[in-house]
């Protein structure tokens, strides 16, 4: 003998289930259910979850206005929060009720796990339908904060790159006032966040963490939704590019990364232009296989051997996108690189995947020293790894350049005082 209900949800399902002449046992199988588990509900003595009670909706043709009554006899949010409404709308209170009429589905199931795998849990979703009696005011601004967070999950979900490296531990870094450093850690920062980073990692010499990360993290830290997250690793000595990069295996882990040189800047005059540039090769990144991507350009050939060149090869589908047949850092004048007419400069801008931490374990095992990052995509190159260069149409403006001729300027100004005095 099926027992009475003692809960307002057993009644409304053994109402609903009796309606359309279905017994415990029919109903259990159509479900999936076993049938002594429906009698329990029945009689109160279960609390389903909201999937269960999705199940039992969607088999006896609940739905609108309805099933939130059902939804909410479990004290469970209503359906209109997962009918693909926008939640700006559900802040501001005029999100309308039912789910059209419509029976329930498996796309509104997997809409509910999909938002419960996010964070959205029952509890969140009842304090905040507990709380929209609040002021128009508060609505408003609700509203905007709910789709500011919106276009934030959505944003990190969709971008192929979350993690960048900045390197700021270089000889020349220690060189500038703290508040120029922190000027180029936030451009590059916001450089990177651009293309949808969110993550980043600072590594920075032994005593300036106080200086240039606590407060970074500070201040991000304050958003009422923390968009950033920043931490920091130390290069107690400047071993090259590379080493500074390797620092940061752990925390990158097993995904696609950014590496950005701070002291690689934006021309003023062409202000914003690094940043599309930098979209471009994210979209780049998108539809090529998880390979290394660098940016180049063109400089006179006296400035090549100053730092990382590539030569290119065939153009790859975009005009700006190349294959890479060599890469050498700093090469000799004599080397051949130097001659071709296809060589570029090798600019601070890098989408790498994590293969290149295994490439650098092995160029250091070798001795060499600096421990360079151009050395170890060579490495990856030659083991059969396609190299792939984006070539920037705009010039940027390295920091160690403007550094050297400050100095020749101060050592010209010198030795004009010494043949006055």
């Amino acid at each position: 003998m099926e027992k009475v209900s003692r809960s307002p949800f057993g009644h409304l399902v053994r109402q609903s289930r009796e309606a359309v002449g279905l017994s415990q046992r029919a109903l259990a199988q159509r479900v999936g259910l076993d049938v002594s588990y429906i009698n329990r509900l029945e009689s109160g003595e279960r609390r389903p979850r909201r999937g269960t009670v999705l199940k039992l909706a969607a088999s006896l043709g609940i739905c609108g206005p309805e099933l939130d009554v059902w939804l909410a006899a479990c004290d469970l949010a209503p359906m209109p929060l997962l009918s693909g409404l926008s939640a700006a709308r559900v802040a501001a209170g005029t999100v309308p009720g039912g789910t059209g009429g419509q029976p329930l589905g498996a796309d509104q199931l997997a809409l509910w796990e999909a938002l419960a795998a996010i964070g959205l849990d029952e509890q969140s979703l009842r304090r905040l339908l507990k709380n929209l009696a609040a002021s128009p005011e508060r609505h408003q601004q609700a509203a905007a904060m709910v789709a500011a967070t919106l276009d934030l999950v959505t944003d990190y979900l969709a971008t192929p790159v979350n993690r960048a490296i900045i390197p700021a531990a270089g000889g020349q870094h220690r060189l500038l006032a703290t508040h120029i450093m922190q000027r180029l850690l936030l451009q590059s920062m916001a450089e990177a966040a651009a293309v949808g980073v969110y993550q980043f990692m600072l590594v920075l010499a032994p005593g300036t963490e106080e200086a240039l990360y606590r407060p970074l993290q500070t201040a991000l830290s304050m958003a009422a939704t923390p968009r950033y997250q920043v931490d920091f690793c130390l290069q107690p000595t400047p071993l090259g590019l590379g080493d500074a990069v390797f620092r940061a295996a752990d925390w990158v882990g097993q995904e696609i990364f950014l590496v950005l040189l701070p002291d690689e800047m934006v021309d003023h005059r062409s202000s914003g232009t690094m940043p599309r540039e930098l979209q471009h090769m994210r979209r780049a990144v998108q539809d090529l296989p998880a390979v290394p991507l660098i940016a180049v350009e063109v400089v006179p050939r006296s400035r090549l051997p100053l730092g990382g060149v590539v030569r290119l090869g065939a153009a790859v589908g975009s005009p700006r996108l190349f294959h890479v047949e060599e890469l050498l850092e700093k090469p000799p004048l004599s080397h051949p690189i130097l001659g071709a007419e296809t060589t570029r400069s090798i600019v601070g801008r890098y989408f790498l995947p994590p293969e290149i931490f295994a490439a650098l374990d092995q160029v250091r095992q070798t001795g060499s020293h600096p421990l360079e990052l151009t050395t170890a995509l060579e490495y990856l190159r030659q083991q059969g790894t396609t190299i792939y260069a984006y070539e920037l149409k705009k010039s940027r403006r390295d920091l160690g350049g403007v550094i050297e001729r400050a100095g020749d300027l101060l050592g010209d100004i010198y030795q004009v005082i010494a043949k006055v005095l």
